[in-house]
């Protein structure tokens, strides 16, 4: 019981992870600790942790692979022997490389947050068919039972995706997308065939997605992207809808934007799994341009 306490308390903990001024990674985990609220620390940070907790969430050990990784992201090129053995990616190894820089400090603070953020959400036991999934901003106090934010669960079905990725928001921008953009890139040199369906044009989408097509055809494979729009008499399409391989999918209220992603918004979605998603995939293909 007082491992299982730990761990319960670790992925709360998580998110409030900080960098003392000697560089060492300090996890407020004591009974006098705020331990059931939001960072109020950059959105990046946040992002960082989300980011190495979808890495992460297919090993056998998250911490060992925590460890393995921060060595790796300081590392000239990526052992993708050990990767594996690892239960990582060594395409996403490369991903997140890109992404830190180089930065020790930075790097020991996701790897620390992402290893503590996937302990503790297979430490609940969940009865229902479904997650819930939330924005929440800084500084709010997380209700029991909440496992999920919407980056770390829409990155985690992207890097858990093998044969298809459908992305249906009507809002894109270029913080919400490149959140989730250099996954998306690493999906297609799997093959996954990724498709962003849109109800309308603006100019934040396309710019958004300018930027994703390049990102793709410097680290990614374009031809298994495409873009598509609804048919001219389809209704307006509200829904914010990510599935993969017609099995799992986030459903909720989160626009790919980066109020929606980051927490500047309260959102609220489901993350799903089953034969059900299928059915939503035939929901979006109700107005495809024939």
């Amino acid at each position: 019981p007082g491992a299982a306490a730990e761990v319960g308390r670790a992925w709360h903990a998580s998110i409030w992870v900080s960098l003392p001024a000697g560089g060492s990674t300090d996890s407020s985990t004591g009974p006098n600790s705020s331990v059931d609220k939001v960072s109020s620390r950059e959105p990046r940070d946040m992002d960082d942790a989300e980011l190495v907790a979808g890495v992460l969430d297919g090993a056998s050990d998250p911490r060992a692979a925590a460890a393995l990784l921060s060595v790796l992201l300081v590392a000239p090129r990526t052992d993708s022997a050990a990767a594996a053995r690892a239960g990582l990616h060594p395409d996403l190894v490369d991903v997140v490389r890109a992404r830190f820089g180089g930065d020790r400090d930075r790097i020991a603070v996701a790897c620390g947050e992402g290893a503590a953020w996937v302990l503790g959400r297979r430490s609940l036991v969940v009865a229902e068919p479904w997650d819930l999934v939330a924005s929440l901003s800084p500084g709010t106090t997380l209700p029991p039972g909440l496992r999920r934010t919407t980056g770390e669960t829409l990155v985690q079905l992207v890097v858990q995706s093998t044969t298809t990725i459908r992305l249906v928001a009507p809002f894109i921008d270029r913080p919400g997308l490149s959140f989730i953009g250099d996954a998306l890139a690493t999906a297609t040199t799997r093959r996954v065939r990724l498709e962003i369906l849109l109800p309308t044009r603006s100019t934040h989408s396309d710019d958004a997605l300018n930027d994703l097509e390049t990102t793709i055809a410097q680290s990614g494979d374009p031809h298994y992207f495409s873009v598509s729009r609804l048919r001219y008499d389809a209704p307006w399409a509200h829904l914010k809808v990510l599935t993969t391989d017609s099995t799992s999918a986030y459903i909720g209220s989160a626009n790919v934007t980066g109020a929606g992603m980051g927490g500047h918004n309260l959102e609220l979605g489901v993350l799903v799994r089953g034969h059900m998603v299928g059915v939503v995939e035939a929901i979006l293909d109700l107005y495809r341009p024939e």
